[in-house]
């Protein structure tokens, strides 16, 4: 049987803090060390203590994404301890010196019909923390599907996109327990990250068509316990489908119906339903609007034209918004 201990470690973002999950079984591993800050090193160093572990006993780490307030410490723990670190394969790139967030999405943003002083702002919006890089040895690439094993247990990696093209979750079968990451959360929705295709960059994956096909898998699953990434356990799984499920049901009937009698842009949507927001939300809020129009534009409920490079959507006629 598996032992599975939550740390909670500091991040400066407004999500809060992180969930890191130490599994003290042979060999001791973390789940999502946390960011690469002071605070989040003394708080994941103080919460392996509280548990008789040392930050140099720790063997693996494994990430279930990129994002910085997950991925930042894996590379300290790989210094300090020489703990391997696992990570799926669409992850790689964004955990590189060189890599571009903002650049890969630059041609949807144009798309978008953001204007410059928008893109500005977003461009100004600083993280507040460094860029997680991976080192240039000790890495497992996964695909999703591989058993890690322990004494006493195993977990199965399962890819579950929509959140991040290479996200994944991991399962205790014989505790029934899932590793969620950031794919599902108690009191938040997850947003459907806006993604290039990894094998055509032109492209723009379909995020939340991904993520309601994770939810069906989640579903099928059941788990008896779910931690997440973020904030408190689930303890009914099917009950955070159902709500996930209607969240993004709700937002694309609202959507539809602002398309009915207008042929606008996503930025012209976002500002919609979000007018207030600022900086790196501008990017979040664009996000969210371009993984519900894909979706309703491949289940055929509204149209897009171009004008000037920029996508202008307007409800199909006769398709109904529900």
């Amino acid at each position: 049987m598996l032992e599975i201990y939550k740390i909670t470690v500091h991040t400066p973002y407004p999500v809060g803090p992180v969930n890191s999950y130490l599994v003290k079984n042979q060999p001791y591993t973390l789940i999502d060390p946390g960011p690469e800050t002071a605070e989040a090193k003394q708080s994941l160093a103080e919460g392996l203590t509280s548990l008789g572990v040392d930050l140099k006993d720790i063997s693996r780490v494994i990430l279930t994404h990129s994002h910085s307030d997950h991925s930042g410490l894996a590379r300290w723990l790989n210094e300090i301890a020489g703990a391997r670190i696992y990570v799926h394969q669409f992850e790689i790139r964004k955990l590189t010196l060189d890599y571009d967030f903002y650049q890969e999405r630059l041609s949807f943003f144009q798309e978008a019909g953001m204007p410059t002083e928008a893109l500005k702002e977003i461009l100004n919006d600083f993280d507040p923390v460094g860029k997680p890089v991976l080192p240039d040895t000790g890495v497992t690439i996964l695909s999703g599907g591989e058993t890690l094993r322990f004494e006493g247990g195993a977990l199965l990696t399962m890819h579950m996109p929509g959140h991040s093209d290479g996200h994944i979750c991991l399962y205790d079968q014989e505790g029934m327990c899932l590793l969620a990451g950031d794919f599902i959360l108690k009191h938040i929705t997850p947003n459907p990250n806006m993604e290039p295709d990894p094998t055509n960059f032109t492209a723009r994956l379909p995020t939340l068509n991904q993520y309601l096909g994770g939810l069906d898998l989640l579903e099928n699953l059941n788990p008896r316990l779910i931690l997440p990434g973020h904030g408190n356990n689930i303890d009914n799984s099917r009950e955070a489908v159902k709500k996930a499920r209607e969240h993004h049901r709700e937002r694309l009937k609202a959507l539809t119906s602002v398309l009915e009698n207008n042929s606008i842009s996503v930025y012209q949507l976002m500002r919609f339903y979000y007018p207030q927001i600022k900086g790196f939300e501008i990017y979040l809020g664009i996000s969210e609007v371009f993984a519900h129009v894909d979706h309703l534009l491949a289940e055929d409920r509204i149209i897009k034209r171009k004008s000037s490079g920029v996508s202008l959507f307007k409800k199909k006629s006769g398709c109904s918004s529900g």
